[in-house]
């Protein structure tokens, strides 16, 4: 090779490697937190207790578009999770919350529509979202949303922006359109300088400065919800051929890999969420809740249904 023509060459590979690097190391390394090679298959039977096999479902992939979320899960624990419909600005939806994991769920009206809830206990946390104006605001629980804060400042949060799908804020008080033009379906943080989201143009990109910068992990056209934890795991869930629900698929080093389940219950446009601190998963589709101490199961259906917003 002519040495006029190395240069070029050694720095596009070194370009990739650094995004290879940064993808690896996106969920690595705590910072302070923000205010099996196996496929199963899980029925849907009404009872708590679920059916897991290897192989999955002969039956076709369920036809569900990937959009906007908008019933979410927020893990506490594997007994303890949030769960919340937006709602609207002018019609705010409601906060769900379980301490028996999910054998009854307690409802409580949200303060605005919210787009993020970050609970610190099952009785404890804040929520953001819209105001009647569809400002973006953040309140305070400290009785599972019985009772919130009046509306507060949410500059050292992250959040998605209730007035645009394409915008979120990031804890330096700053908006962001990470997914370009498309909208934001999903947001996951892990702190106040990594986060993930899922762009309504199928791709998953990455943060690990706070939001400045947001590097393509990976595509996924059938995606529909996303959570990721320490050490580049997470979970990301989407539909695929073969399995008559979703499909939750590990990450590993930011990437899916190998390890998934189908979990037959079928998704709801929005309505498909996974949560996770790290040692408790919960997963929802529709108005069926499921947990687990994996990302990719076996998944326990919990003993209670939340009604349809």
């Amino acid at each position: 090779m002519e040495p006029r023509r190395v240069a070029p060459v050694l720095g596009l590979c070194a370009l990739l490697a650094a995004d290879a690097v940064l993808i690896s190391w996106a969920f690595r390394g705590p910072p302070a937190e923000d205010p099996a090679l196996s496929t199963t298959r899980v029925a849907t039977s009404s009872s708590p207790s679920v059916v897991s096999s290897a192989g999955g479902s002969t039956e076709p992939a369920t036809a569900v578009r990937p959009a906007t979320v908008t019933r979410f899960a927020a893990a506490v624990g594997l007994e303890q999770s949030w769960v919340v419909d937006a709602g609207t600005c002018a019609k705010p939806g409601t906060v769900w919350t379980t301490s028996d994991g999910g054998d009854s769920w307690s409802r409580e009206d949200a303060p605005g529509r919210t787009v993020r809830a970050k609970p610190e206990r099952v009785d404890r946390g804040f929520v953001t979202g819209g105001d009647r104006d569809c400002t973006l605001r953040l309140w305070q629980t400290g009785d599972a949303g019985r009772s919130w804060s009046g509306a507060r400042s949410a500059a050292g949060a992250w959040s998605r922006v209730p007035s645009d799908d394409r915008e979120v804020h990031v804890p330096s008080d700053q908006v962001r359109t990470p997914c370009g033009d498309a909208d934001v379906l999903d947001l996951t943080t892990l702190d106040n300088l990594r986060a993930g989201v899922l762009c309504g143009n199928a791709e998953v990109r990455t943060t690990t400065d706070g939001g400045r910068t947001w590097v393509r992990a990976f595509t996924d056209k059938v995606a529909l919800a996303i959570a990721l934890a320490a050490s580049g795991r997470g979970v990301v869930v989407r539909t695929e051929k073969g399995c008559a629900g979703v499909v939750a698929v590990a990450l590993e080093d930011g990437q899916p890999s190998t390890r998934k389940s189908c979990v037959e219950v079928p998704p709801v446009e929005g309505k498909v969420s996974v949560a996770t601190t790290g040692t408790a998963w919960w997963l929802v589709v529709g108005d069926v809740v499921l947990r687990s101490e994996n990302a990719v199961g076996p998944w326990s259906r919990t003993g209670a249904t939340l009604p349809s917003s």
